[in-house]
């Protein structure tokens, strides 16, 4: 709560000077004025309206939400949203009020400080909670009860994160499967003396997982409550099902239904008109650069400037991908269809250069112009690898409800090349079932950030 009040009080004293600074800056003598510089007092009047307005805003946007306090891009773009929504409703406001003419650029300039204001209040913030979490103040001790495979990967997440306020203590099981758990954290007895556990260890949270017999898991679930201890669920399925779920009522009892998801109708129109109208300004903006990429491939290497390869898109339809050929000729003659390694032999010099920072990939603009793919989604693989992962990994079929991405949820997140498939799938089905225009943009940023750090 604490860290929740100090933003709070950051961002009113941002919005505050936000606007003392940008009249300032309006009418300093820097921005053309046609009618001389107004007195500053009518924009002080309704500051403290305009401050409690924004403050409502940004508490829509989830910004004084907990899980908020580790800067991200999702931090980065709600506080984008905020600043262009709050500017809008002051906007509309001042343009029915006609008891005084406010200058609208005022309240551009103004956004603009809120914006950098409030992002930097969160960066502070962030970086103050992780200084105090090193030294042990506002940490919650938590134990894991239970120790199926969800709960093994829970230990190791939160042992292996430092930007976390969870300190796991140890764990408490019954069962035969502690081995599970044991190399990450110690088991510290059975279901029978969690209790104890708890006092004696001063817990905060408890994580049980649901392989518990549903009698004793809401009994133990009752004890902790009464402790004031958080509870958590850990559900069974967590590693096999992302899906969102809604619920629904069918003959007076509730029930859970999985929310199967497809981009079509509107959604599927506005998206494949972004993807045309970036792609066609890309090859326009990028023109001289792939003809210079063309050359230099061309005089370093014989053989072909493109690489052509039968991929599997949407509905499992196959299509010809486009890339620069960044391997010598004929590189799987001999091996067959198998992933790039690391410092490949086959790689060439310039192509060692373009997988680095994945201008290989550029000529895919050709896909998604002729609607084969898009600029976001899964990654489309060769048929080989599908017929096989298919069969393999549950859920992998499922990437081919939309159309295949030149960059995608799972690259951005690191997990492109010689990487595991079964988590790449995890995060394509995650875009999938979260799919969204705002979705589409975050990643096409982190993409542009990635490629410009060489990631």
């Amino acid at each position: 709560m604490g860290y929740i009040i100090a933003t709070l009080v950051l961002d009113a004293t941002v919005i505050c000077a936000a606007f003392v600074l940008a009249y300032y800056v309006r009418f300093s003598g820097f921005l053309p004025m046609f009618y001389g510089a107004p007195r500053l007092e009518p924009y002080l009047i309704p500051l403290p309206l305009i401050t409690i307005i924004w403050l409502i805003i940004i508490k829509a946007f989830g910004l004084y939400d907990r899980r908020r306090l580790r800067f991200s891009f999702d931090t980065f773009y709600s506080v984008l949203g905020a600043a262009l929504f709050g500017a809008l409703i002051v906007v509309a406001v001042g343009f029915f009020y006609r008891g005084f003419s406010y200058s609208r650029l005022v309240v551009i300039i103004g956004a603009l400080f809120v914006f950098s204001g409030l992002s930097l209040n969160r960066i502070i913030i962030a970086q103050v909670r992780l200084v105090l979490l090193r030294l042990g103040v506002g940490e919650r001790r938590c134990l894991i009860v239970g120790a199926s495979a969800a709960a093994a990967d829970l230990a190791a997440r939160i042992k292996g994160s430092f930007e976390t306020e969870y300190h796991l203590i140890g764990v408490v099981t019954g069962d035969n499967g502690a081995r599970a758990v044991e190399d990450v954290v110690p088991v510290l007895g059975d279901l029978d003396g969690l209790d104890a556990v708890i006092e004696r260890e001063r817990i905060h949270d408890v994580f049980f997982c649901s392989e518990i017999p549903q009698d004793r898991l809401l009994e133990l679930m009752l004890a902790c409550d009464l402790k004031g201890v958080g509870v958590r669920i850990i559900p069974s399925v967590a590693d096999l099902m992302s899906s969102k779920i809604y619920s629904e009522e069918a003959l007076g009892v509730p029930v859970f239904t999985l929310r199967h998801f497809r981009i079509s109708g509107f959604n599927w129109l506005l998206k494949r008109a972004i993807d045309v109208v970036v792609a066609l300004g890309c090859f326009v903006v990028l023109a001289p650069f792939v003809a210079a990429v063309a050359l230099a491939i061309k005089l370093t290497s014989p053989g072909p400037v493109f690489y052509k390869q039968i991929r599997v898109g949407l509905d499992g339809r196959r299509f010809t991908m486009y890339k620069f050929r960044s391997m010598v000729e004929g590189a799987e003659e001999e091996t067959g269809p198998i992933f790039a390694k690391h410092d490949d032999s086959r790689v060439t010099a310039v192509g060692r250069l373009l997988r680095r920072t994945s201008l290989d990939e550029l000529p895919q603009l050709m896909n998604v112009l002729k609607g084969e793919m898009s600029l976001v989604g899964p990654r489309p693989e060769r048929p080989y690898f599908v017929e096989k992962f298919g069969t393999e990994i549950p859920r992998y079929l499922e990437r081919h409800k939309v159309l295949s991405g030149m960059t995608g949820w799972a690259q951005v997140n690191g997990l492109r090349g010689n990487t595991s498939i079964s988590e790449r799938v995890k995060y394509d089905i995650f875009y999938i079932e979260n799919w969204s225009l705002f979705f589409d943009l975050k990643i096409l940023v982190r993409t542009f950030f990635n490629v410009v750090r060489g990631k």
